[in-house]
């Protein structure tokens, strides 16, 4: 963790190059800039340059510390990326009698504040950056940063006299010769004298924390080398497809024409980005013919605060290079992933910690509907019945052995039929789906329909709510039933999500390709971590699902985030109605 500050209140500096980070020096400190005299500051802050620091300590009048804020291993300044911020204190007692210069006295600091404790020869975050996280590719995440902040990520990845032109680590380097000692010299300063921020929200951090988030913006970026021509995506959610496609190869280029989508990626030796509902036969087969890779893409499994019919932007994707995890047609990558891969005990424990946080969170795709304790009033069992949009992909493409998927007029009310018929004693809700009952998609039950199939209709409930207070949840193929398993209910299905056949639903539908028994913790795993890929809704930063929990949590709590997506949502609407 980063060093212990001083109680401050006000800092000074007249060094203009910690103009662009002073939000964060503020953060780091608890203290506040004053732009008025000096001798009202607590203490004078500047950088590492030797004028700098010279004004600095001429300032201070030998009777206030100075506070040297030097380039951590990330940029200081950056927004899309972890930053960091070094800083070393130089009490006035440090200067007194000081032979040299300023810049020795700030190495002498350095050398003090770092010096080597048994035993010598600890040092996992520093080998961490060395071994994992090399740090000279940031720079391919075009992170801007001045000479100092090359020094310094250069410094820490092989300390080397002939490869560091910055005359502070020059001077460190000449009073520490011993590799092994200025080692550990650095894991000292990364870990105790530097403060690392998140690029979400600019939180302060944890060293590791910070490799982490590297590490995932990293690994995206790198995996993003060719370019990507997208088709089939609606306009609000550009911005979203654009941050989690963007990298080497470029940004994304949006198509309304499928045929110039592959045109394009065929010249640029790119690839195709299909939304999945839209992408046709034909689509895959001029793919194949022209040699250009398909991905589909589809909103993912924690989606946003608000509808995508409602024009709210998702903030995780479903990436799929085989088929899409709704339909059980064909082989979808994440069906893959169940079928084949092994978890290691790091990832068991990441998947039971997310469905911990999840639930805690109580956050879900949508997040829609007024969140409020829903208790009803019976001894009967309770069955939950989410509905669907009925014309919907996941519905057209899925198959069962209790409903005629292509030639039913309304998926929802067979559904209800067969719950009743199932469950003659129980007392039955349904939950009408959000996008039908805003009007934003058809297939809305009449009262007359729902008369003696649901005891209850829940409108414009919260899904959450529902299944904390229900028994069991009878789906067909809703995202529902996924977070009922999540929060320990009893789930049958009727269609074939991507989570049933796995030994965790009652299955009404066989399914004999699915032939390995999961737990929920490796579901979880495998769908959020590595099928999905998710990016922060605000910063556009590509994100942990972790994050995005939090990340959701807030937007639902802000009543500005509300009323702007109530006010999109009706926008939907009104588009709609008037045939926009």
């Amino acid at each position: 963790m980063a060093q212990a500050f001083p109680r401050l209140q006000r800092l000074y500096t007249a060094d203009v190059t910690l103009d662009a980070v002073r939000a964060k020096i503020e953060r780091m400190t608890g203290a506040r800039f004053v732009s008025s005299a000096p001798g009202k500051a607590d203490v004078i802050a500047c950088g590492p340059a030797d004028a700098a620091l010279e004004k600095a300590i001429k300032l201070s009048g030998g009777k206030k510390p100075v506070l040297v804020v030097l380039p951590g291993l990330f940029p200081c300044a950056s927004k899309t990326y972890p930053s960091s911020i070094t800083a070393i204190f130089l009490p006035p007692v440090a200067r007194q009698g000081e032979p040299g210069s300023a810049l020795d006295a700030l190495v002498n600091a350095f050398l003090a504040e770092t010096a080597p404790e048994p035993p010598e020869t600890a040092t996992p975050f520093l080998d961490r950056v060395r071994d994992g996280h090399r740090v000279h590719r940031f720079s391919a995440a075009e992170v801007a940063g001045d000479e100092a902040d090359k020094a310094s990520r250069s410094f820490m990845e092989e300390p080397s006299s002939g490869a560091i032109s910055d005359p502070f680590w020059q001077k460190i380097l000449a009073a520490e010769p011993d590799k092994a000692r200025l080692a550990i010299r650095c894991e000292r300063l990364l870990t105790e004298l530097t403060t690392w921020f998140e690029p979400y929200s600019g939180s302060a951090i944890t060293a590791d924390e910070a490799l982490d988030i590297a590490s995932l913006i990293e690994t995206r970026w790198q995996e993003n080398v060719r370019a990507s021509h997208c088709y089939g995506a609606q306009y609000w959610n550009h911005p979203s497809i654009n941050a989690t496609f963007a990298g080497p190869g470029g940004p994304v280029v949006f198509h309304d024409d499928w045929e110039l989508a592959v045109e394009a990626a065929k010249r640029d030796g790119g690839q195709v980005l299909s939304w999945a509902g839209r992408t046709a036969p034909e689509i895959e087969q001029a793919c194949d013919a022209a040699g250009v890779p398909l991905l589909r893409i589809e909103d993912g499994f924690l989606r946003s605060v608000g509808l995508g019919a409602g024009l709210a932007r998702g903030a995780m994707l479903a990436v799929d290079d085989l088929g899409i995890y709704y339909d059980p047609a064909r082989k979808s990558r994440l069906e893959v992933l169940l079928e084949t891969y092994d978890l290691s005990a790091g990832e068991m424990a990441r998947g039971r910690a997310l469905i911990d946080v999840i639930v805690q969170a109580r956050v879900s795709k949508y997040n829609f509907g007024k969140a409020k304790p829903t208790r009803f009033d019976t001894d009967q069992r309770i069955i939950l019945v989410p509905g669907q949009v009925a014309d919907d992909a996941a519905i057209r493409k899925s198959r069962s052995e209790t409903i005629d998927c292509a030639n039913t007029p309304n998926v929802n009310l067979d559904l209800l039929r067969l719950a009743r018929e199932r469950n003659p004693d129980a007392y039955i809700v349904f939950k009408p789906h959000p996008d039908v009952e805003t009007g934003l998609r058809k297939g809305k039950l009449l009262p007359a329909e729902t008369a003696g199939l649901a005891n209850h209709v829940a409108a414009h409930a919260n899904i959450v709510d529902l299944v904390d207070a229900c028994d069991a949840v009878e789906t067909f193929s809703s995202l529902a039933g996924y977070e009922a398993l999540l929060r320990g209910k009893t789930v049958t299905v009727h269609g074939l999500p991507f989570y049933a056949g796995w030994g965790l639903t009652e299955d009404l539908t066989s399914v004999p390709e699915r032939t390995r028994a999961r737990t929920l913790e490796e579901l979880v795993y495998l769908a959020l971590v590595v099928y999905a890929r998710t990016i922060d809704p605000v910063s556009l930063v590509h994100c942990s699902p972790e994050f995005l929990v939090k990340r959701l949590s807030e937007q639902r709590a802000d009543r500005r985030h509300l009323f702007m997506t109530a006010v999109r949502r009706h926008m939907s609407w009104l588009g709609r109605k008037l045939g926009i």
